[in-house]
């Protein structure tokens, strides 16, 4: 699990497309806080009327910002920046628990595969016994299809398992975000 975990935050995409926004969302803000300082600007006029009269001057102006100073359009980018980091932060944590969850999950359930591996030769057995008891007349038809029974039963709980820890395995690899050997 530890090995599946560390990186995650590089190969998941949606972790991957968070980071940016919040990266995104960081340089929004820097705008917004640099838009709240006053704009200075220096111009140079020089005219010439039909009568030869030549004109030259400057000019300086300055926004000041004494009311607004753009605290509103800040308090936005700032709440969007954190709300941002917060989800990404969940999100994180999240998949890290999905990526240890899913390894246990399919540690007990390889116990319950193993299990059932180690039960069907037994169940053949009893079924083998019972067929040649049958035959001899020893046994009874309904004693032995109820083995017969229980062994396709096993099997068929085998397959179910098997399948349910494929179904697992590419639950780890989404959750994981990369392809896991089998």
């Amino acid at each position: 699990a530890a090995e599946l975990i560390d990186g995650i935050e590089e190969r998941r995409l949606d972790l991957l497309a968070l980071k940016s926004g919040y990266q995104g969302q960081e340089e929004r803000l820097r705008g917004a806080v640099l838009v709240q300082f006053p704009k200075i600007n220096i111009g140079f006029a020089h005219a010439r009327d039909n009568t030869d009269v030549i004109s030259t001057g400057f000019g300086i102006t300055i926004d000041l910002p004494l009311f607004d100073r753009n605290q509103g359009a800040i308090a936005v980018e700032d709440a969007t920046r954190t709300k941002l980091f917060d989800e990404y932060a969940a999100r994180l944590f999240e998949a890290r628990g999905e990526v240890a969850r899913l390894v246990a999950d399919m540690g007990a359930l390889q116990k319950q595969v193993e299990a059932a591996q180690q039960s069907i030769p037994v169940l053949q057995n009893v079924v083998d016994s019972y067929r040649a008891a049958l035959l001899q007349g020893n046994a009874d038809v309904l004693t032995y299809y109820n083995a017969r029974s229980d062994l396709t039963n096993k099997r068929l709980e085998l397959l179910d398992l098997k399948r349910q820890l494929a179904d697992m395995g590419v639950a780890l690899e989404i959750a994981a975000g990369r392809y896991i050997e089998p």
